[in-house]
């Protein structure tokens, strides 16, 4: 089954790569396990030559001092995303104090991360990113989270020249075509709804697949891999439900997918979204329908939210080993920082996210060395090469022509109440060696 799932998955890439030109939206692994199931990446959207040099960007040091490295974000502390950024936030200043206390900061600078609020509305993150831009002078921009978000101020990044590191999203539209100073993170949501589209095709040949997805690229991301994952096959699309950001109860949603004959639910949502489409369907409905959604939702926030008897056989796919993996000396580590640097945060699967974005950025101003300006930061970041963060379930990897350091996730389940992962470790990787 492996080597047909690769030929397939294979085939379905290059169509990927076709869609995306024309539309622009962990568990019981040992540590540094290389991922099993390597697919073939799309195609280079240029070669290092196309690329270039990087002689326009300014060996700029604003935000650099030879003590400090300010860096900011913007991040939803209030509003309907602030379930996110209220424990992704003190999760990043955690692992930067820990770095900071124990190894005396990067290269003998010691970092600061300054914190804005953007409400999950992107006029107020471009209030908020064009102040920490301006008035607090950053160096860089990390993990500001958020496709809509993001979107409004990604622009003016890119025309300013200020390192946009590891966006907090999966969205293609950040990362293809490549600009060469803005990297994602998350893994590409048409990667992975191709993989949620595959196993949907190899597990419920016959499912008429209803789609709940988010209003934005977010969601049109996720729907295009679920159409390319299922392409061939005799899996189909029968109904597409949209909803707005700021709405948070799926009930007349999940009805119109029911009514419409939906035999398995895939859903492109945020965790608020995630928990009334669970509980609508299992509580309200009695709808035993199987339910697949995307890896931005894989924490103990959704399952809290859904209610664990209801969330009970939810899939997803996920590219952070779980908190729930017992045994992990990376994941009881990751416990005893928050413990000391962030009490009041209980840990979760949204912590070890923020702390594995938090070591990518570690490693690049590492790389980066003692000279850091703004050109060094992106020649460090597309140098790297086979990084594995403590919690990651396979390395990353980015270039000249490739910006998405995970591309990378495996399957998982909840049961008793946890996510636990199952399946081999599936992988897009595109940037070569």
């Amino acid at each position: 089954m492996r080597a047909t799932r690769r030929k397939l998955l294979s085939l379905l890439l290059l169509l990927v790569a076709a869609i995306t030109l024309v539309a622009v939206a962990c568990g019981d692994d040992e540590e540094g396990e290389e991922p099993t199931a390597t697919v073939e990446g799309e195609e280079p959207t240029a070669t290092a030559e196309e690329a270039g040099d990087l002689s326009d960007i300014p060996e700029d040091t604003t935000g650099i001092t030879d003590t400090e490295i300010v860096l900011g974000t913007h991040l939803p502390l209030s509003g309907i995303a602030a379930i996110y950024g209220n424990a992704i936030a003190p999760s990043l200043q955690a692992y930067f104090s820990y770095i900071n206390d124990t190894e005396g900061g990067v290269n003998g600078r010691k970092i600061t991360l300054i914190v804005e609020d953007d409400g999950y509305e992107p006029p107020q993150a471009n209030q908020v990113v064009r102040k920490l831009v301006e008035q607090d002078g950053v160096f860089a921009i990390v993990s500001g989270l958020g496709t809509a978000t993001h979107g409004a101020v990604f622009e003016y990044l890119v025309e300013n020249k200020i390192p946009d590191l590891f966006v907090s999203t999966g969205a293609t539209k950040f990362t293809e075509p490549v600009t060469r100073t803005a990297f994602g993170y998350n893994p590409n949501y048409i990667q992975e709804g191709t993989a949620i589209g595959t196993y949907i095709a190899e597990n419920f040949p016959d499912a008429k697949v209803g789609m709940l997805i988010q209003n934005d690229d977010f969601g049109t991301d996720g729907e295009k891999g679920v159409r390319v994952g299922i392409e061939g096959s005799n899996v189909e699309i029968i109904s597409v439900v949209t909803y707005e950001a700021t709405q948070t109860d799926m009930t007349a949603q999940v009805q119109r997918l029911q009514n419409d004959g939906a035999t398995l639910v895939v859903g492109y949502v945020l965790p608020r979204q995630a928990g009334s489409l669970v509980s609508v369907a299992r509580a309200t409905l009695s709808w035993d329908v199987p339910i697949m959604v995307t890896g931005v939702v894989a924490d103990e926030l959704t399952i809290a939210l859904a209610g664990p008897d209801n969330a009970e056989g939810v899939i997803t796919a996920a590219y952070i080993r779980p908190l729930a993996t017992e045994g992990d000396a990376a994941i009881e580590k990751h416990k005893e920082i928050m413990a000391q640097y962030a009490p009041d945060v209980p840990p979760s699967n949204v912590s070890l996210y923020a702390q594995s974005l938090a070591e990518l950025t570690v490693e690049v101003l590492k790389q980066a060395g003692p000279d850091l300006n703004r050109r060094s930061i992106i020649e460090a970041a597309e140098s790297i090469r086979g990084f594995l963060c403590s919690v990651c379930i396979a390395p990353s990897n980015m270039s000249p022509t490739d910006h998405r350091p995970i591309e990378a996730f495996r399957l998982a389940k909840v049961e008793g109440g946890v996510w636990v992962p199952f399946g081999e470790v599936i992988s897009y990787e595109s940037t070569e060696d």
